[in-house]
């Protein structure tokens, strides 16, 4: 556990110290880099015969401006084989990043559904005076999910792992 607070806790540290020297403003894109990993993603799958599984981190200070292509690139990569933990900082209406988060309903538009939910958002506020440690369970919360059901849902491999349902603290 400490192990776990001082790698987190170092992440937090380097991030402080930027915020600090950095100004960040708008518009926020984030459809641009989903679908570059998601290119990554599909050319894996293609020669590596599944052996990877990407994950990318957005840290966003605002709403997307992109929310339309967001979404439909979301969908697109949802039988690829990643996942996208957006982390919202500050005080913005992130009510869009919740709906991106298909925990309660199958992220879709256009007649088009997502095959799985790839996309965890955590509100950095909720976490803030918290241990680093409970920051980074809810970050990761979704991932062990998030792969199986690509393995096992969607790419048909075979049964793997459930994964742990135990307590979040």
């Amino acid at each position: 556990s400490s192990g776990i607070n001082a790698e987190y806790g170092g992440i937090l540290a380097a991030y402080h110290q930027c915020i600090n020297s950095v100004q960040l403003y708008g518009p926020t894109n984030a459809s641009p880099i989903i679908n570059n990993v998601a290119a990554m993603a599909r050319e894996a799958a293609r020669t590596q015969q599944a052996k990877d599984y990407y994950i990318l981190l957005l840290l966003t200070d605002g709403i997307l401006t992109d929310m339309a292509q967001t979404i439909q690139g979301i969908i697109s990569a949802s039988e690829l084989p990643m996942s996208v933990i957006i982390v919202g900082i500050g005080d913005a209406d992130f009510t869009d990043m919740e709906r991106l988060d298909g925990d309660d309903k199958v992220l879709s538009m256009g007649g088009r559904k997502a095959k799985r939910d790839i996309v965890q958002f955590v509100p950095f506020a909720d976490f803030k005076n918290g241990s680093s440690a409970r920051l980074a369970a809810h970050v990761l919360k979704e991932i062990p999910q998030q792969v199986c059901d690509m393995y096992n849902d969607v790419m048909h491999v075979g049964p793997m792992f459930q994964p742990f349902q135990g307590p979040m603290s």
